[in-house]
């Protein structure tokens, strides 16, 4: 009776699976597989930069994406919509410093990087990035064809 409710995955010719982009449960489940794999592999930053560790908050007019990127400054971070995606990155380098003495090298590298799905609707020119204290914040507003409508459930 139920069996149609899991999401089923094709391998593609490429040995990867493969799931149906509309389907947002077939998507979730295959963003966990990754997740878990890369976690039993010991890929402990792929697993956190495959999408997760975002706070998402669907309002009726708005999406708002919260995530957690210290150590960057605002004109080091990307934030795009691209083909139904959202994607968020940051990638900086410091140079090494020496003081007179020798004393004081200093080398540091960070790299961020966050994707999801967004729905049909948005209206990307009204989109707006806020850095703050290390917190990346994109406000995406909805256009009418993104937001939600309640559907009258009827009584037999």
């Amino acid at each position: 009776m139920f069996k149609n409710l899991i999401p089923r995955k094709r391998q593609s010719d490429s040995g990867l699976m493969e799931v149906d982009p509309k389907n947002e449960m077939a998507q979730f489940r295959a963003n966990f597989d990754r997740m878990l794999n890369d976690v039993w592999r010991g890929n402990w930053d792929d697993a956190w930069n495959n999408g997760w560790g975002c706070d998402v908050k669907d309002a009726e007019d708005e999406i708002v994406v919260r995530a957690e990127a210290p150590g960057f400054e605002p004109d080091e971070i990307d934030v795009r919509l691209s083909a139904g995606r959202l994607v968020m990155q940051a990638e900086h380098r410091a140079e090494q410093h020496t003081t007179e003495n020798g004393d004081g090298q200093f080398s540091s590298y960070g790299k961020f990087y966050r994707a999801m799905s967004v729905p049909a609707g948005i209206e990307a020119d009204k989109i707006e990035a806020r850095y703050k204290n290390g917190v990346l914040e994109v406000h995406l507003p909805k256009g009418e064809e993104a937001k939600s409508k309640r559907i009258a459930v009827q009584a037999k």
